[in-house]
């Protein structure tokens, strides 16, 4: 008998295309190499071997975070923008009196709880033994 696995979450479910990877691995790959060969390549006479090594991969990286990374269940570009807006824009910070609010709710539950005891003894509700 032929057995299939089904994923637990169905967004987990990742399909593949060639050597498995998905089509977004196999697009991060060759982004990667696209832009890095010809780097390594043509910056070879024009920039010194130790420095190229490092703008390659500071190149390519990017690449391979886009195909490959995910954190937190979040996809890299994803990941990345709500990291650069939490460190770089200002962030709202909503005060809220708490005891006020506890207050507020305690006398809104008592007059609801008065509202019904007073309508239970005008007999507009039936007691019942629950």
């Amino acid at each position: 008998m032929v057995e299939v696995q089904i994923p637990a979450e169905i967004r987990a479910y990742k399909s593949k295309l060639i050597f498995g990877l998905s089509v977004r691995q196999l697009a991060a790959i060759i982004g990667a190499l696209a832009v890095g060969v010809p780097l390594g390549v043509f910056g070879r006479g024009h920039i010194p071997n130790d420095i190229l090594i490092w703008l390659v991969m500071l190149v390519v990286v990017p690449f391979a975070g886009w195909g490959f990374l995910t954190i937190h269940d979040l996809r890299f570009e994803d990941y990345v923008r709500i990291f650069l807006r939490f460190v770089f824009l200002p962030q709202k910070r909503v005060y809220e009196d708490t005891e006020t609010n506890l207050f507020v709710n305690l006398k809104e539950e008592i007059l609801e709880e008065t509202i019904i005891t007073q309508r239970l003894e005008a007999g507009e509700y039936e007691r019942t033994g629950r």
